[in-house]
């Protein structure tokens, strides 16, 4: 592992322990042992680290997607291995779902790189749901309107799921996981055959 991949290591496990407005590059310099010069060699600002961040939980998302491409698998399976790969990812980046909204505001580019992932996304899902309409598992009915809804619905609940979850009361990790899987679930129900 390089010096810039410790640093984005440092990084994550920082802003999930302390946020993202209480850690500075000084502190992750120091958590991983190096100076700010060489710290800020790689990295010049706290937001690029945050995008490098961002850019990496995307990149995790893309080859979990490409589940999608295993059309042998049951609809409802390929749901619960998506919905645990998903959990796995808010948990691994859990600093960016908790602060989503702000770090958008505070970092433009990412909330530009992510509305073109939803739009890509959007296609992805559209052809897959088709697909497991044509066999049966998925409801056939659904205007594309409707579809499309759905869709913006399940990214709604993905990356806002942990922020609600934390609010509301959820401690316990195997809790949390139970969760999200029953959430996903009951967003799912009503479209599936």
């Amino acid at each position: 592992m390089n010096t810039k991949e410790k640093i984005i290591e440092a990084a994550l496990s920082l802003y999930n322990r302390e946020g993202i407005r209480t850690v500075t590059t000084r502190q992750i310099a120091q958590e991983m042992g190096i100076s700010a010069g060489n710290l800020h060699y790689h990295f010049k600002h706290t937001e690029d680290i945050i995008f490098t961040v961002f850019g990496q939980l995307q990149r995790d998302y893309d080859e979990m997607v490409v589940l999608f491409d295993k059309k042998d698998l049951v609809l409802r399976e390929l749901l619960r291995e998506f919905t645990d790969g998903s959990y796995r990812l808010i948990n691994k980046y859990r600093f960016i779902f908790v602060n989503f909204v702000e770090v958008c505001a505070w970092i433009p580019a990412i909330g530009e790189s992510y509305r073109d992932l939803v739009m890509r996304r959007e296609e992805q899902f559209v052809s897959l749901f088709r697909y497991y309409a044509e066999l049966g598992m998925f409801r056939q009915d659904i205007p594309i309107a409707i579809l499309k809804g759905f869709i913006r619905q399940i990214f709604i609940i993905s990356d806002f799921w942990y922020s609600s979850f934390a609010v509301l009361g959820g401690r316990c990790q195997s809790d949390a996981l139970e969760d999200y899987r029953q959430t996903i679930e009951v967003a799912f129900y009503p479209y599936l055959t």
